[in-house]
C-alpha cells in the first residue's frame, strides 16, 4: 500500500487523549458515530488523511475541505448545568429538615481529551492491516494511550445488546465496570479485529465496542445504543442519543413509505 499523505491543520497539546476510530461497517456504525460525536462535542478537524490508491473524495463542512479521513481532536466540553426552574407563587422553595438528604460525594474523574477517526472510505481487504496500522501509528505520536473501535454486526431479530471485545485484562475489567458484555469467543473482522490483536501484541489498551445493526442500510439507531456505553468509559462525556434516535425514524419512515409504494404498484399492475 502507497505510504499516507498526511495534512496538518493544528498542532494541539492534549492532555492524555483517548482514541475513538470509526469506519464504515454494518449499519455504518462507526462513521455515524464518530461524526456524531465530533459534530456534538465541537472538536475542530486536526489533520485529514489519504492515501494515492484509495478512492478520493473531499467532504465540505462548514465551507473547509477535507480529505477522505478526518482527525478532530481536544477537550471534552463540560456538561451544561440545567436550570432550575422557579418555583410558583406560594410554593415552597425549602424542603422540610426532616426529608433533606445529602448526596453521596461524587467520585472524582480525571479529564482526558478525545481523538476521534472519521471517515466514509472502508479499506479494502488486502489494505485492511496497513491501513490501521497506520492510522494506529498516528493516533499514539498523538499521545494516544487508549483505542476505542466503533463497529456494528449483524442484527439478530430485536437484538440491540452492545457487546465489547479487548486487547488485556485490564480493558476487560473496564468493560464489565462500564456494564459492557464481552465476547469471550467470536470473530471480528476489519480495522477492529486488527486494531484488539495488534493491541495484545504491543500492549495497546484498546476496545473494541459492537452494536447490531440492519446490515443493508445507514442504522444511526445502532450507532445510538453505543452512546451509554461510551458514557460510561470516556471521563466526562455526555451526549444526548435524541439526534440520532430521529434520524432513525426518519430512515425507517422513508423506508416503510417505499414498501407501502411498491404494494401499490404491485396490486395496480401486478
Amino acid at each position: 500500500m502507497s505510504d499516507p499523505v498526511v495534512f496538518w491543520y493544528e498542532q494541539k497539546e492534549l492532555k492524555d487523549p483517548i482514541a475513538i476510530i470509526g469506519f464504515p461497517s454494518i449499519g455504518l456504525v462507526g462513521s455515524i458515530m464518530t461524526s456524531f460525536m465530533a459534530r456534538e462535542l465541537k472538536l475542530p478537524v486536526v489533520a485529514g488523511i489519504t492515501f494515492p490508491d484509495v478512492q478520493q473524495y473531499t467532504l465540505i463542512q462548514e465551507g473547509n475541505a477535507y480529505p477522505p479521513i478526518r482527525i478532530h481532536a481536544g477537550a471534552v466540553p463540560k456538561a451544561r448545568r440545567k436550570k432550575k426552574a422557579k418555583p410558583a407563587e406560594g410554593e415552597e422553595t425549602e424542603t422540610p429538615a426532616e426529608e433533606v438528604v445529602k448526596p453521596a460525594p461524587k467520585k472524582r474523574v480525571k479529564a482526558r481529551d478525545l481523538i476521534i477517526i472519521s471517515s466514509e472510505l472502508a479499506p479494502k481487504p488486502e489494505q485492511t492491516y496497513e491501513f490501521t496500522q497506520t492510522l494506529l501509528n498516528i493516533v499514539k505520536e498523538m499521545g494516544a494511550t487508549q483505542i476505542i473501535f466503533l463497529d456494528g454486526i449483524p442484527r439478530m431479530e430485536q437484538n440491540t445488546t452492545v457487546i465489547g471485545a479487548y486487547s488485556n485484562q485490564e480493558m476487560r475489567d473496564l468493560l464489565k465496570e462500564a456494564e459492557v458484555n464481552t465476547m469471550d469467543d467470536g470473530l471480528i473482522r476489519g480495522m477492529s479485529g486488527v486494531g484488539i490483536f495488534q493491541g495484545k501484541m504491543d500492549g495497546t489498551n484498546t476496545i473494541c465496542l459492537i452494536s447490531p445493526a440492519h446490515p443493508q442500510i445507514p442504522d444511526p439507531r445502532a450507532a445510538s445504543e453505543l452512546v451509554e456505553p461510551l458514557q460510561r468509559i470516556v471521563p466526562r462525556l455526555h451526549l444526548d442519543p435524541e439526534p440520532l434516535v430521529l434520524e432513525a425514524e426518519e430512515i425507517e419512515s422513508r423506508i416503510r413509505a417505499q414498501a407501502q409504494q411498491q404494494m401499490v404498484n404491485q396490486n395496480l399492475y401486478g
